[in-house]
Formats: C-alpha cells, sequence, structure tokens
C-alpha cells in the first residue's frame, strides 16, 4: 500500500471524534465486521474480518471499511435501508477516476433529489450516507409500533426461510437466536415497499431527469437508447436473501473501493453524511481529503451522534399507499400462483439457452441482468405459471445443485445455500422482474439489440 494511502487512514481512524461517532453507533448492534486492503497485503483470499463488537477496535486498527448489519441488538428498531448507485456493466471501472465521479453525480442528481421528493411525500423521515458511488439511505421504525405490526402483516415469507429463520447455531454470530416470524415479514414488506417507490421514481425519472440516465433494479442494463449498459442502481439485493445474511456500511467508515480494486494513486475516500443544504459536489471534495472530513465531523457532530430518524407514521402512509396500488395485486399474484406447471418450458432461444447453459449457469444465473432477461422473455406473453416455473427451477435444480460450485467453502468465497435461501432468492427475483414488466416498466421492444449477457 502506498505511504500516503496508509498515513490517510491512520489519520482518519486515529481522531478521537470519529472513534467516539462510531462507537455510538456500534452499541446497537452485537457484531460488526470490515473489509480493507491491509488483509489483502495479508493474503486473506476473502478479506472480511467479522468481530463480536466489543472487538471493534480491532476493526480500526486494521484500518478496514467498516460494516454493521442489518437486524439491531436487541430488536426495538427495524432499519429500512435503501442502496441506490451508479452501476457500469460495460466499464465496471468508469467510477474509478475522480472526474468520472463528479460527471455521475451530475447525471444522478436530479434522480436523486426526486427521491428525496418522493419520501418526504409520505413524511418519511431519513439520513442519506453518500458514498463514492452513490448513497445510502437510513430510516427506521420501532417494532412496537403500528407500522410494524402491519409491515409484519403484509410480508410473505417461502417456508425454506421460516426453517432458516427458526434455527439456531450457536457458533455462529450471525445466528445466535432465531428471527421472529414478524421481523422476517417486515422485512419481506420492506423490500416490497421499496420496490413500489422504485417504479414510481422510474416514472418520474423519464421527465425530471435530463440526462436521461435510466432507473434499473439491482445493476440491470436497459439495453436502451441512453446509456444501454449503465445506470442508476435501485439496489434491492439485499432483501432477496435473509436478514441476518445482510449488513451496511457504518456513518464516518472509512470506503476502500478504489484500493481493493487496484487504485492506489485514487486513494481511499471517507462516507459523508449529508446536511441540509449540502451538495453533492460539496460531499465529493470532502471524502477525499483527510483533513476535510475529520473538519466536517468535528464541526457538524462535535455534540451529538448521528442518529436514524425514527419514522413510523411516514412509512405507515407509504404501506397504505401500497396496498392501494396495481403493484401490490401484480404480488398478490405472484404470490398465488402455482410453481407446478408448466412442464413444456421452451429453453431455445438463444439469450436464454446461454443462461441455463451448465458451464456458464455459475455465475450467469446469480447476475440480475441474466434473471430480468428470463423474466422477460417467460413473461412475454403474460405467462405468469411459466415465470413462476422457470424461477423455481433455479432454485432447485441450479441453486441447490453443488456440483455447479456456487460455494468455495476453503475461501470463503461465493454463496452458502445452506445460510442463504435460494427458493427466497429466485422467488424475489422474479417477482421483481415480471412485476416491472406488468407494470410496462421493463426493458423496451428494441432492447434485444443491444443486448449482452454479462
Amino acid at each position: 500500500m502506498k505511504k500516503e494511502n496508509f498515513d490517510f487512514m491512520v489519520k482518519y481512524y486515529g481522531n478521537a471524534r470519529i472513534k467516539k461517532l462510531i462507537a455510538v453507533q456500534a452499541k446497537n448492534y452485537p457484531y460488526c465486521f470490515g473489509t480493507g486492503k491491509t488483509l489483502v497485503e495479508r493474503g486473506w483470499t476473502f478479506p472480511i474480518k467479522e468481530v463480536e463488537i466489543s472487538r471493534i477496535d480491532e476493526l480500526q486498527n486494521d484500518y478496514l471499511d467498516l460494516f454493521f448489519p442489518t437486524r439491531t441488538q436487541d430488536d426495538s428498531d427495524f432499519y429500512i435501508l435503501w442502496d441506490i448507485e451508479y452501476f457500469n456493466r460495460e466499464n465496471p471501472c468508469y467510477i474509478f477516476n475522480r472526474e468520472n465521479q463528479k460527471k455521475i453525480f451530475e447525471w444522478m442528481e436530479p434522480t436523486l433529489d426526486l427521491v428525496e421528493d418522493t419520501l418526504k411525500s409520505y413524511g418519511i423521515k431519513y439520513i442519506i450516507d453518500i458514498t463514492m458511488s452513490g448513497i445510502h439511505i437510513w430510516s427506521k421504525i420501532s417494532t412496537d409500533s403500528e407500522a410494524y405490526e402491519e409491515f409484519a402483516k403484509e410480508g410473505f415469507m417461502m417456508p425454506s426461510l421460516k426453517q432458516k429463520y427458526a434455527k439456531v447455531v450457536p457458533n455462529d454470530v450471525k445466528r445466535i437466536k432465531a428471527v421472529p416470524i414478524s421481523l422476517g415479514n417486515a422485512y419481506s414488506t420492506a423490500g416490497k415497499l421499496l420496490e413500489y417507490i422504485t417504479h414510481s421514481i422510474m416514472k418520474e425519472n423519464k421527465k425530471a431527469n435530463p440526462f436521461k440516465i435510466p432507473v434499473t433494479i439491482s445493476d440491470t442494463p436497459q439495453y436502451g437508447e441512453h446509456y444501454p449498459y449503465s445506470g442508476i442502481s435501485s439496489d434491492l439485493t439485499q432483501y432477496a436473501h435473509p436478514i441476518y445474511m445482510r449488513g451496511i456500511r457504518a456513518f464516518c467508515s472509512l470506503h476502500q473501493k478504489t484500493l481493493l480494486n487496484g487504485f492506489e494513486d485514487m486513494g481511499p475516500a471517507i462516507d459523508i453524511v449529508k446536511l441540509n443544504g449540502m451538495s453533492y459536489k460539496n460531499a465529493l471534495d470532502i471524502m477525499w481529503d483527510v483533513n476535510k472530513a475529520i473538519s466536517f465531523y468535528e464541526k457538524n457532530f462535535a455534540k451529538k451522534s448521528i442518529k436514524v430518524p425514527e419514522s413510523n407514521a411516514g412509512w405507515l402512509k407509504a404501506l397504505k399507499s401500497y396496498i392501494k396500488s396495481n403493484l401490490r395485486k401484480t404480488h398478490k399474484q405472484w404470490e398465488k400462483a402455482s410453481a407446478s406447471k408448466p412442464s413444456n418450458l421452451d429453453f431455445s432461444n438463444p439469450n436464454i439457452k446461454d443462461i441455463f447453459d451448465q458451464t456458464k449457469a455459475n455465475p450467469a444465473l446469480l447476475i440480475p441482468g441474466n434473471l430480468q432477461t428470463v423474466a422477460e422473455h417467460f413473461g412475454d406473453t403474460g405467462n405468469l405459471t411459466a415465470a413462476k416455473k422457470v424461477f423455481s427451477i433455479i432454485a432447485k435444480d441450479y441453486y441447490l445443485n453443488n456440483s455447479f460450485g456456487w460455494y468455495d467453502p476453503i475461501h470463503y468465497t461465493g454463496i452458502n445455500w445452506k445460510k442463504y435461501d435460494a427458493e427466497t432468492a429466485t422467488d424475489f427475483w422474479g417477482r421483481i422482474y415480471w412485476s416491472l414488466k406488468t407494470s410496462k416498466l421493463g426493458r423496451g421492444k428494441d432492447w434485444q439489440k443491444r443486448y449482452r449477457s454479462f
């Protein structure tokens, strides 16, 4: 690691105010984890270090990016987390350039303003953490509120996930206590609500964003006339997986995607909490300068911690709007549809055949863009049962087939379906992309002209 990058990280995590702001957050969680260049330099093939919360100093002393789990210590708060960021499937490294980053945030800003306006229209209170490629939106409801009760009623869970939530694994810090049915259901509902809000953003963005950059769900290229292989991702991926397997970057954390991807000259960044009236340009100027970042947090959080606002009434209002929507009807149709029929699925289309090719299935069937292609193809004639069936096949015949090598237990890489839930994941992706098509928000008619199976 370059000396100036190491010195940057030492100075930042050595600051007393930064340490305090992180320590206050840590009280909400039973464990934490981190990743960073120092682990790579020690030869870690999977550079993720997980420790009990009492050992969080180890992660800071290793100069790691810090993450907390989605589930809190005592389940008194239920966090609703939303990751929105730029993606580029043709050139994933495009973001690793300071000038490109400025362009990207200029393209995204009208959409990000639209996101805030939409949340405010429901009265939802939130806090935004600005990352090097987008934003994390944090909000919460209390688990003794009417909102949480209604969230729990609206949720949907596959039987396989219920079984995993009921299981306690004493030697796994993620699963030392069972996940209550109400929490699992509320988590499911949060994903549906963010999907509902995303649909609204997608519609309005076509009018509100002069740059015509599309909003998609989870890094799925739209192959349109503008930005065919890139866009703004409403990343709902976390809701495809069990709550105990998901986490989010801590406020005030270092951000080392640059270093981990080999861009040493760009240096590390620091996530910046967005203040009222703050521009994204201001945040970008701060995040690359350790002195400015420390000064920012010392000045604006000298006598207060960073608190995620409780928004029971706002999220309840959003839920009631969703319950009256056509999207909710579409979701109910998906949930009630049988996955046992039909048996005569046609996989002859070259694009589909390529994705299901056994030599390519891993990772082809893990890539959201390919899963949208599957949903678009089998949903072309409005055939819900065909779409439901094919996503069930992905779970049972592919994800749960160990011969495809989804997980490497020696290097801890890939996806371990014993901890994650295959049927929940494919049901989620099928619902997401079939609903997009049904809502006429899927890819345009000529998308196959520019299509690539990434």
